[in-house]
């Protein structure tokens, strides 16, 4: 295995503990194996690109007391990997649920970002009007549409929007059927 397969490895499997900035982050690497400032911002910018990871928040921790912040440190910038299996979707979406409006801020954050990555991956002529522009509304949309149901409706639209959004194969299929079925419920466009 080459060595920089080996660093994304280590990546993800640290971020995937726990969401940390670039900066913790690069500390825990480097208790592991060497890697360069370049190299780590690469491996995060292609697991952005791929959608593997999301931008968290940012630790303001970085700037070690200054009051008057004028500029923007990478090293706060802190990062989470994007869980894609239904179970673990599942989880997130009855995180919404939750009493603690930061909790459901954080889990709506993370669903939109899996959400407007299912979009990207759909051919646009299977769900016309879904763009990343208005996917925002529609996602909030179709929440409000699963909370409105009765409990045993509510957990199988639950279970279907997660497997929608999940990376398992046919995923896609399930997830434009899903869509399509809600828009035919509501008018999402």
């Amino acid at each position: 295995m080459s060595k920089n397969r080996k660093l994304k490895e280590l990546t993800l499997k640290i971020i995937g503990k726990n969401e940390l900035s670039r900066k913790k982050l690069l500390e825990e690497i480097r208790k592991e194996s060497n890697i360069s400032d370049k190299t780590l911002n690469e491996i995060l910018m292609s697991f952005l690109k791929e959608g593997k990871i999301y931008i968290a928040g940012y630790d303001f921790d970085v700037y070690d007391g200054i009051k008057r912040i004028q500029s923007i440190k990478s090293d706060g910038i802190v990062f989470g990997v994007i869980k894609t299996n239904p179970i673990e979707i599942d989880i997130l979406i009855k995180q919404l649920e939750s009493n603690d409006p930061s909790k459901v801020k954080d889990t709506l954050h993370k669903l939109k970002t899996i959400f407007k990555r299912k979009i990207e991956e759909i051919d646009g002529n299977k769900i016309a009007d879904i763009t990343l522009q208005n996917s925002d509304v529609i996602f909030n949309e179709i929440i409000f549409y699963i909370k409105s149901q009765p409990q045993d409706q509510k957990m199988i639209l639950r279970n279907k929007l997660a497997l929608g959004l999940s990376s398992e194969k046919g995923s896609t299929e399930t997830f434009e059927h899903f869509v399509n079925y809600i828009n035919s419920q509501i008018d999402l466009y």
